[in-house]
């Protein structure tokens, strides 16, 4: 019974697509550049997503001025930026469909449709607030996007195969408004230091 209604709860949430990953799959016109993120995706960011150049991130982030209004957190999501992550022109972050439907999806509310997109707030490890949408994007794709990523990526001097990521997801105690906080690190791929220089994001 539990299993059918999240289930139910999961195509309410994220409908809009009416069967169209299943006709573009029956067709053969998956998008291309789709199918080669999600791959780099697996590559690079493992398929648990939890271990990266050996650093666990932790539960629940410490983030000045949201002590105490972090609630219903899943869990986190680490990726190693690809190049497509920080090109202007797509002002996006895609993460893996698996880990969003897996720890993202059960946090969302019954009114808010991934497909349309959720206005969020978007935080980094300092508390600066950036404004974006996390949305389906693709025919089974999932971003947070606004021009305030292109931004984040340029205050942060964010670099493909270089810069790893980490995001949390969660609902804020005092306005229940889906928010996220994305920290971020150096790590090159080749890196053997056990302890990566960190940057404060």
């Amino acid at each position: 019974m539990t299993k059918d209604c999240e289930e139910n709860n999961s195509k309410a949430i994220d409908n809009g697509n009416n069967g169209e990953d299943e006709k573009r799959k029956f067709l053969g016109g998956e998008d291309k550049q789709e199918q080669e993120e999600e791959a780099s995706l697996i590559t690079v960011g493992g398929r648990n997503n939890r271990m990266l150049d050996g650093y666990e991130p932790p539960d629940v982030p410490s983030v000045a001025g949201l002590a105490g209004l972090i609630t219903g957190c899943c869990k986190p999501y680490q990726k190693r930026l690809t190049e497509t992550d920080v090109r202007k022109n797509q002002s996006r972050l895609l993460f893996c469909k698996n880990h969003v439907r897996e720890f993202m999806m059960p946090l969302l509310k019954e009114d808010e449709n991934v497909g349309n997109g959720i206005p969020v707030v978007v935080y980094d490890g300092r508390g600066k607030e950036y404004r974006m949408k996390f949305k389906r994007w693709g025919s089974a794709m999932y971003v947070l996007t606004s021009s305030d990523w292109p931004k984040f990526c340029s205050e942060y001097k964010l670099e493909k195969d270089v810069d790893i990521v980490t995001v949390w997801m969660f609902r804020h105690r005092v306005t229940e408004k889906l928010c996220f906080v994305i920290t971020c690190r150096w790590s090159p791929p080749a890196a053997t230091n056990n302890c990566p220089r960190q940057r404060v994001a």
